[in-house]
């Protein structure tokens, strides 16, 4: 009987594919913030949430649970430490994430202030990029090397 979360030889590639998907949904959000397009608007809203949430419980059950169990079982506190830092950053910014695509999918069409749109989208690009670079940089061959 397999105890804890097993690898997953694809998860990495799996990965890396959701934020290719997620960059290019977050691109489209934006034109359509910037175009002033509220339905369209909306729509991107929709489909950026449908990608990151599934990307999101992804990432918590099969990498970091795995990377956590076998850093704590290999005694290796210091990337155990490391990851448990990622998790808990990644839960701040995909709780700011949909807290933001809830708000705005609940708000009137004439109500979006587009301005103020722009700016917040702006914040969440730059700390969804810094987060994809780091992830692939550090975490994801952290993960290819446990197995």
């Amino acid at each position: 009987m397999v105890t804890g979360v097993p690898h997953h030889s694809a998860l990495v590639q799996g990965l890396v594919n959701d934020h290719r998907q997620l960059l290019q949904t977050f691109g489209r959000l934006k034109h359509c913030a910037e175009a002033e397009d509220p339905g369209a608007f909306k729509h991107a809203l929709v489909d950026f949430k449908a990608l990151l949430v599934p990307h999101l419980l992804q990432e918590a059950i099969k990498l970091y649970t795995f990377l956590r169990q076998e850093l704590k079982a290999q005694g290796n506190q210091q990337a155990y430490q490391m990851v448990n830092g990622y998790k808990t950053e990644m839960g701040g910014i995909g709780d700011a994430a949909v807290r933001f695509v809830e708000t705005y999918t609940a708000t009137a069409d004439a109500d979006i202030d587009f301005v103020g749109v722009r700016a917040a989208l702006d914040d969440i690009g730059k700390l969804l990029g810094d987060r994809i670079r780091r992830e692939e940089a550090e975490l994801y061959p952290l993960y290819q090397s446990l197995h």
